[in-house]
């Protein structure tokens, strides 16, 4: 049943070119990284993916949404997001952010005004555009700067009115805004919540690297 936030979230997938697979479905304790953000997102009016063409998540009880500008990275996702979504705030998360929690949204959430178009945390000095709210009037601005080839999310950022929120008032921990890009990444936080398993994918990984290939 919907809450009724007035907000839609979505969960933006990639090319995991560096992960070699995708990251929505890396396990974490018994859960893949998507299962775990779709548990924390439902407090939202709706949760669904975007992202290249190609991915299926429907096992999830999701919709897809596809980029149609193809590789040109977050920006794009962001667009089609928008444009698709049932609320005019849409709740931006990248895929390979496993420790997002609900509380993140609702602090995000107590910020929303008519004086701003996008809401993004900032923690100690780093900025994260994919961990964010964003409103529909960012979608006109989305598309000129896709069509002039600019695709950097800090452009879009400065673009439009952007309140940059410090993770530090939240009282969150900041550990929450890590995001998993590489084997090695995926193999610490394996190792903190499995010694076992973290062994199996750092064998995994050397096996990997030894032949170019995926071993299993």
């Amino acid at each position: 049943m919907s809450n009724k936030m007035g907000i839609s979230a979505v969960i933006l997938v990639g090319r995991s070119t560096r992960m070699g697979r995708d990251k929505a479905l890396l396990e974490l304790g018994h859960q893949t990284f998507i299962s775990r953000l779709v548990q924390e997102l439902s407090i939202c009016d709706e949760v669904f993916v975007s992202g290249p063409s190609g991915r299926d998540y429907s096992g999830y009880g999701l919709k897809m949404v596809e980029d149609e500008c193809q590789g040109i990275g977050p920006i794009e996702g962001i667009r089609q997001s928008l444009r698709h979504a049932a609320a005019d705030h849409v709740f931006v998360c990248a895929c390979d952010m496993p420790f997002v929690r609900r509380e993140m949204i609702l602090y995000l959430a107590g910020f929303l005004t008519s004086d701003y178009e996008a809401y993004v945390f900032r923690n100690e000095g780093r900025i994260h555009p994919l961990c964010g709210i964003y409103n529909r009037t960012v979608l006109p601005v989305a598309g000129e700067m896709i069509a002039a080839g600019k695709y950097r999310m800090m452009e879009l950022l400065s673009a439009v009115r952007t309140r940059y929120v410090d993770f530090a008032g939240s009282g969150l921990a900041g550990e929450m805004l890590a995001n998993i890009n590489t084997p090695e990444e995926y193999a610490k936080i394996m190792c903190y919540y499995s010694r076992p398993i973290c062994n199996q994918v750092l064998a995994h990984h050397a096996c990997m690297n030894e032949t170019g290939s995926d071993c299993r």
